[in-house]
């Protein structure tokens, strides 16, 4: 049986040579120094799998695959990065550039183990036959990698965090005892010359501004670190490994950290108005259905011109519960509001969407005995509701 191939590309030696050691006896492995290097031996050589580096002079590894993704489709792509790196790997993933990540410094196992799933996700692109099937294979290694580089980020700045929210907590304490001694020194009689020269040095130092300032400093920096802490907490619920098994999920919480992360975007033009009713929980898949939640409103926020509105409303029914999202965007033309769960059909610009949200979205609610349909008049805005259903286990 003839191997399969990869080509390894980072400009430094010897990583290249460490990489390409990893792999060799079990692939046929390719090396290359340079994007424009890799892209030659493309051209001559058949590749399953590309292996790059995001640091490299004249092309970065998210340009490279982006390059990758439009001649070579088929083919599996994972970025080496590192976390100063984070801006341009989502960025990438978002675009569908990218199967996998890793960060530096990277471990030989999960590097092979991944290797082999971006591989094995190859050769499911090549044997289907349906291209709606194959985009549901893309967009959710996608989620996956969004998801485990959330979780990444989380536990990388939960640990400074902590520290500095604990420091800022002691230094108001010490502030405070500072504050406290130097009232004390001021209740004393001293001599004149004494007083005189403190008073001189407080004057120039602005002492009584300090003393307010420092510690509405000190609060405002607490503040910042708990909002910090609370992004965290969503990222790390957002995020969760979806286990492929159905567990009880608090949707309201879900429906509310999901609308959290399009407030960070959207806070200066987008009211998000929340009306959550009491629900049960609910048994489900909640990971794939933080996905559906995750569309919809970013289709919301994203078909509003300005400044506009999204309502989120939840209630009980039953043996159901009932979510609906409003927005006042620019709504849907009733000539294509029967074709938008249809799977890439899209009312967005060219370049702007790939019509897999809606239609992943229409077979995550169906896959949990639900219902999602849709009411819309142009220019006054949208309505999305889903009925689920309490007991969602997913059909298999």
């Amino acid at each position: 049986m003839e191997k399969q191939s990869i080509l390894i590309v980072d400009d430094e030696p010897d990583i290249l040579k460490a990489l390409s050691d990893t792999f060799i006896g079990d692939y046929d492995v390719h090396k290359a120094s340079s994007a424009s290097e890799a892209m030659e031996i493309l051209k001559n050589k058949n590749i399953d799998l590309i292996l790059t580096d995001q640091r490299m002079p004249g092309m970065t590894g998210s340009e490279l695959l982006a390059d990758v993704e439009a001649s070579y489709p088929h083919m599996g792509k994972i970025l080496l990065t590192g976390y100063s790196d984070i801006s341009s790997t989502v960025d990438a993933i978002n675009k569908g550039n990218v199967d996998k990540y890793l960060t530096k410094p990277w471990d030989n196992d999960k590097l092979r183990r991944i290797v082999m799933e971006v591989l094995q996700l190859r050769m499911c692109r090549m044997k289907e036959d349906s291209r709606a099937v194959e985009a549901q294979l893309v967009q959710n290694s996608k989620m996956a990698s969004i998801g485990e580089l959330a979780a990444g980020i989380a536990h990388e700045i939960n640990n400074p965090v902590g520290f500095i929210n604990s420091n800022m907590g002691n230094l108001r304490k010490f502030f405070l005892k500072i504050s406290s001694l130097i009232d004390v020194y001021d209740s004393l009689e001293l001599p004149p010359e004494s007083m005189a020269a403190i008073q001189k040095i407080k004057t120039d130092i602005n002492y009584d501004y300090l003393k307010s300032r420092i510690n509405e400093m000190i609060e405002r920096s607490i503040v910042g670190t708990e909002r910090i802490q609370k992004i965290i907490m969503d990222l790390r619920s957002f995020s969760r490994k979806d286990t492929g098994e159905a567990a009880e999920a608090d949707i309201n919480e879900a429906i509310d950290t999901t609308s959290r992360f399009l407030t960070y975007e959207y806070k200066e033009r987008i009211n998000i108005e929340k009306y959550f009713g009491t629900l049960p929980m609910v048994v489900c898949n909640i990971g794939k259905l933080n996905q559906v939640f995750l569309n919809i409103l970013a289709n919301a926020c994203q078909s509003i011109e300005g400044t506009g509105e999204v309502k989120i409303k939840t209630r009980s029914e039953g043996d159901n519960v009932r979510i609906e999202i409003s927005d006042t965007g620019t709504g849907i033309p009733k000539d294509k509001i029967d074709k938008i769960f249809e799977t890439f059909f899209t009312t967005k610009p060219v370049g702007k969407g790939t019509g897999l949200g809606l239609s992943i979205s229409l077979t995550i609610i169906k896959q949990h005995k639900g219902m999602i349909s849709v009411e819309s008049e142009p220019g006054k805005g949208t309505t999305f509701t889903i009925v689920l259903p309490v007991d969602g286990r997913e059909r298999q």
